[in-house]
């Protein structure tokens, strides 16, 4: 099993003590995709954000590779486990034009860096030399959010929280996103966690569903 949460429970302060994530217990393997399906609140982002290492639990355990990990992930798991945000212009600083941002991964990470070859590799992310000197706010959503999805990619995870990542965006943009995101997958092996309120694109991109109601995770059969 690539990673598996145990009773993992978050309660946040000023919440009367109601659990936002109630002990869930779910798991997702390589090459596999599992959907958290439910509606606003519900606790679905909550239970991804603390799988990303982004968010900490009140109590219970997170397992990658069989190990357990807890917050302030080394820098190896913080790298192997990426998320992509339901809103990219979150993903990206307003004051810094988009190469500082898309570079920053070389940096941290020691990635060999050629100008050229990076900008060959986000050509396939619809992402030109003329979009790199542009801030965010100078850039469409499905810019942005192809931008984000190139970033996270280059450093070839092996998990991805997809949280909501293509609600946002015009019909054309949706399916371009999953399509590099299926690709991805069978190149790699990559297992992802996608975050959805649509009932119907659950179904199709993931092989197994989590119903989520008040914070509770349920298997749920995609036939239902």
């Amino acid at each position: 099993m690539l990673c598996e949460t145990r009773d993992l429970t978050k309660i946040y302060r000023g919440n009367h003590g109601v659990p936002a994530v109630d002990r869930a217990c779910v798991s997702v393997d390589r090459a596999e995709t599992i959907g958290f399906f439910g509606e606003s609140g519900s606790g679905k982002s909550t239970l991804g954000m603390m799988i990303a290492g982004l968010t900490s639990p009140t109590s219970g355990q997170i397992l990658f590779k069989g190990e357990r990990i807890s917050m302030r992930y080394p820098k190896e798991v913080r790298r192997s486990i990426q998320i992509l945000f339901q809103h990219p212009e979150t993903s990206f600083n307003p004051q810094l034009e988009l190469i500082k941002s898309l570079t920053e991964p070389y940096r941290v990470y020691g990635l060999p860096y050629e100008y050229s070859e990076m900008l060959e590799y986000l050509s396939g992310f619809g992402i030109y030399e003329e979009h790199l000197y542009r801030r965010p706010s100078q850039l469409s959503g499905g810019e942005l959010q192809r931008a984000a999805l190139a970033r996270i990619l280059l450093v070839r995870p092996e998990l991805i929280i997809l949280d909501e990542p293509t609600s946002m965006l015009d019909v054309i943009t949706q399916v371009q996103i999953l399509n590099i995101l299926k690709r991805y997958q069978r190149e790699s092996d990559a297992a992802f966690i996608f975050v959805s309120h649509n009932s119907t694109l659950c179904r199709s991109f993931c092989d197994r569903i989590y119903s989520v109601q008040k914070g509770v995770f349920t298997p749920m059969d995609k036939e239902e």
